[in-house]
């Protein structure tokens, strides 16, 4: 088994299938990942529940909103101005280009669509790749990074690409990710909270202590 499978049943023994992205759409997707940068999730879901009650969770609908109308309307999620403009210009372009997410068939294709609108950056086409279109893609992120450097020992730019070439089932990507984040909120934190940790038999960090440093884990090396 290697080694992201062995991380992969780690996790799922704590935490098994988290069902992540919480959406009714695919286009909820897309919204949400707009609106998580540089913010909590919990704000997420608030600005979330008043474009519900505002009937704008489609792109089609955001297209032809108003700017400020919805920057009021996402004001939760912080940045609501740049956001709103983000949204509306991100929303237009896929209308105009595809009509609906959901013609959305290629993987190439979406990664250079998405990749050259402003507001769009690596994390966030990823998530858009995994979560709204289900390509096999996996999301690196802050907290990836850190868990995965901290527990495994495993630094390097390589992650992403190694993951993907030992994990190509989007079912099992999208839990993976989501078992991370989840891990990193409850112990693999900024400052670590090791205590009652289920991973500590097996954590680098813990069994040898920070002053270590991380184990240089790639595959170019």
């Amino acid at each position: 088994m290697g080694l992201y499978s062995t991380i992969y049943d780690d996790l799922f023994c704590i935490y098994g299938d988290l069902r992540w992205w919480p959406a009714d759409s695919r286009d909820e997707v897309v919204i949400g990942a707009i609106l998580t940068q540089n913010t909590s999730w919990n704000n997420v879901e608030k600005a979330i529940s008043r474009l519900k009650e505002n009937g704008l969770m489609t792109l089609a609908d955001i297209s032809r909103c108003d700017r400020q109308k919805l920057a009021e309307i996402i004001r939760p999620a912080g940045f609501y101005n740049q956001k709103a403009d983000r949204l509306i210009s991100i929303s237009r372009s896929v209308v105009e280009r595809f009509g609906s997410i959901e013609n959305i068939k290629d993987l190439q294709t979406a990664i250079s669509f998405f990749s050259g609108l402003k507001g769009i950056g690596q994390e966030t086409l990823d998530s858009i790749l995994l979560y709204a279109l289900d390509f096999p893609v996996f999301v690196i992120d802050r907290y990836t990074k850190r868990f995965i450097e901290r527990c495994y020992g495993i630094t390097g730019e390589n992650i992403k690409r190694d993951v993907e070439e030992e994990i190509n089932d989007v079912r099992r990507l999208k839990n993976l990710h989501a078992m991370i984040v989840q891990i990193s909120k409850d112990h693999c934190r900024k400052v670590p909270e090791c205590e009652g940790c289920p991973l500590n038999n097996r954590c680098i960090y813990f069994l040898h202590g920070k002053q270590q440093g991380a184990i240089m884990h790639d595959k170019d090396r």
